[in-house]
């Protein structure tokens, strides 16, 4: 959960204490605060945020003496400074600060450092195990001064930058942000009358932020407004003189999503909703191999109980690129090969189906990968798995290696749900476990999946956290044989689970992949057999792929839909509901993979996420 949080810029002294006290007594703690001034006006500013900590003292607008005291009294009360900050007065230079009670690590702090004693820090203190926290340059006198706050901590690489131009700061800016480096705290500071920057970033950790520098009072108020808006929250806020006002630089992070990201959300899930009948949906989206977000939305039965981001979902289709992951962990296991026979003699297989021999010899022709692409030679016309409620895998195989094939093995590609049931029954043969095992041990728990399960057929067999699935045509959901489609479309999920298996076999660096790269690429090349009725097939091995680079499996039978994406540019998600408006099939199925792109395109600035 992401705290509460307050800030205040622009203010008299008299005014900050007002607004620290006021915010202390609605449980906030300070965790930023500086002071700034031109022409002589002080101005103070300070960030808070209404979550468990530290004791803290906070000191603004004191002079050299009494902030050089704070070094005697509140370390031997157990402080130490974490934020300082320096302004010049007529009446002499002034100082803010805040201290916590944190006992560790070592700290040093100075003020009234010269820029070569500055630089002196930087050189020397990395070689005692120190690295700066924090910084502010001021004037004092009319001669350029530093107060810094060093820690002894280990720590990825840090930068430190001063002296720089508004040119200059911008141009190591856009440096260190494209080298994986995070703006920890920016000043502004008078040199000789012009504005100059100082500095400090840090390697990591992925964080979503932004930073905004040279702007006034009323134009930090109109950015502080449009990043509130977009969800982002500040966390460091710097004053300085610029032109005869107080101008400031500021860094700001994103951790969540903003009141208009969940809006953009909600209304596109409504919208779905509402033009397909859906009773409820659940849906997760990944970014980089974070969790940006799981909603769930309607109603999970007709007793109105509601949709949760944990309930299962019968996923249909979406099965099959589950069975291809299989697949190819079998085959780096050594247990077979793409370009394996499946049938007759010497086949996977062999003859233990049907009966020889075969009407067409072509059946003992098909490899692994055929049935993996859709190329195996039999039609969709052939499919048999919506029938014969009471047959059995056995008996399914042994009928239609007894027919003839429509087209030569690897000719044609043509959608057919049986062959990825016969995958299923080659995982058994090659492994001696059942077909849910095998996925379960090689593919479930290596992701840390326990709570997905072959379907029941029956109300009678639906699980205790599952959905239940509204009819809305002629086929009943619950007189569907949804156990025996195992392998190529009986699988139950949440939509979380299905990204923590997606993000373990998507070809990016953020998660381990449990398939080598090159076993990854085979995965999602395209088939290079056209599609029945002419042109691409646009199909790899257990997924639609396009040029794009983005792969995606839809799923659907009655009383339910489903998506699952991988998109180029590091997105998944997982789209689950539980109806399927019959009449307006393949417009239900355009507006599933739409709801997916709606959001991912409608949502500007994606937070660093959670880890999932």
């Amino acid at each position: 959960m992401v705290p509460a949080w307050q800030a205040r810029h622009n203010l008299s002294g008299a005014d900050y204490q007002g607004a620290f006290d006021l915010l202390k007594n609605q449980g906030f703690r300070p965790i930023d605060v500086n002071g700034g001034s031109a022409n002589g006006v002080e101005r103070f500013s300070g960030v808070w945020e209404q979550s468990p900590g530290p004791a803290t003292q906070v000191r603004h607008g004191i002079n050299a003496a009494a902030h050089q005291q704070l070094f005697t009294t509140l370390p031997a009360q157990g402080f130490r400074p974490i934020a300082v900050s320096g302004h010049d007065t007529a009446g002499g230079i002034r100082f803010s600060s805040i201290w916590q009670a944190i006992p560790s690590p070592e700290v040093r702090a100075r003020h009234g450092l010269t820029p070569a004693q500055w630089q002196n820090q930087v050189d020397t203190l990395p070689n005692e195990g120190f690295r700066p926290v924090d910084l502010c340059g001021y004037t004092e006198a009319g001669q350029v001064r530093f107060a810094s706050i060093w820690e002894r901590t280990t720590t990825p690489e840090w930068v430190a930058r001063h002296g720089m131009t508004a040119g200059e700061y911008q141009q190591q800016f856009n440096h260190w942000a494209t080298h994986g480096f995070i703006l920890h705290r920016v000043s502004g500071y008078l040199d000789g009358g012009q504005t100059r920057y100082a500095a400090l970033w840090s390697r990591g950790p992925d964080l979503t932020w932004q930073a905004r520098h040279g702007i006034d009072a009323a134009q930090h108020q109109t950015e502080f407004n449009a990043l509130v808006n977009r969800g982002y929250r500040l966390v460091k806020v710097n004053g300085y003189p610029e032109g005869g006002t107080v101008h400031y630089a500021s860094i700001w992070h994103k951790p969540f999503l903003s009141d208009r990201d969940e809006t953009t959300i909600r209304q596109a899930v409504q919208n779905f909703m509402t033009a397909h009948n859906v009773p409820g949906v659940s849906i997760a989206m990944t970014r980089n191999g974070a969790l940006m977000f799981a909603r769930a939305f309607g109603n999970s039965d007709s007793a109105g109980t509601p949709v949760l981001p944990s309930h299962l979902f019968r996923i249909a289709s979406v099965s099959k690129p589950i069975t291809s992951m299989a697949v190819f962990r079998a085959i780096e296991a050594g247990l077979l090969a793409l370009t394996d026979r499946v049938f007759g003699q010497g086949g996977i297989l062999g003859t233990q189906f049907g009966t020889l021999p075969y009407p067409d010899q072509r059946v003992t022709q098909i490899t692994v990968q055929h049935l993996l692409e859709h190329t195996s030679g039999w039609s969709g016309a052939q499919d048999p798995m919506f029938g014969q409620p009471s047959a059995t895998h056995a008996d399914l195989i042994g009928q239609m290696v007894g027919l003839t094939l429509a087209n030569n093995p690897g000719a044609i590609f043509d959608y057919l749900n049986f062959g990825y049931c016969v995958l299923g029954r080659v995982l058994e043969q090659v492994s001696g476990l059942s077909y849910a095992d095998f996925v379960r041990q090689r593919v479930l728990a290596p992701c840390g999946v326990t709570d997905m399960h072959i379907a029941g057929d029956t109300l009678a067999q639906r699980r205790s956290n599952e959905v239940t699935y509204t009819q809305q045509g002629t086929f009943n959901p619950y007189a569907l044989p949804v156990a025996r489609m195992d392998a190529h479309g009986g699988w139950i999920a949440n939509p979380t689970d299905l990204l923590r298996i997606a993000l373990r076999f998507d070809g990016f660096p953020s998660r381990p992949d449990l398939l080598q790269s090159t076993t990854v690429a085979t995965m999602a090349t395209a088939t290079t057999a056209p599609a029945a009725g002419g042109g691409a097939a646009n199909y790899a091995k257990g997924w639609a792929v396009n040029s794009a680079g983005n792969w995606w499996h839809l799923g659907d039978f009655a009383g339910t839909i489903s998506e699952l994406v991988r998109t180029s540019d590091g997105f998944c998600w997982a789209i689950l509901a539980n109806t399927r408006n019959d009449a307006q099939l393949n417009a239900m199925r355009a507006a599933i993979d739409n709801l997916g792109w709606t959001i991912k395109n409608g949502i500007t600035d994606w937070p660093a996420g959670d880890a999932i």
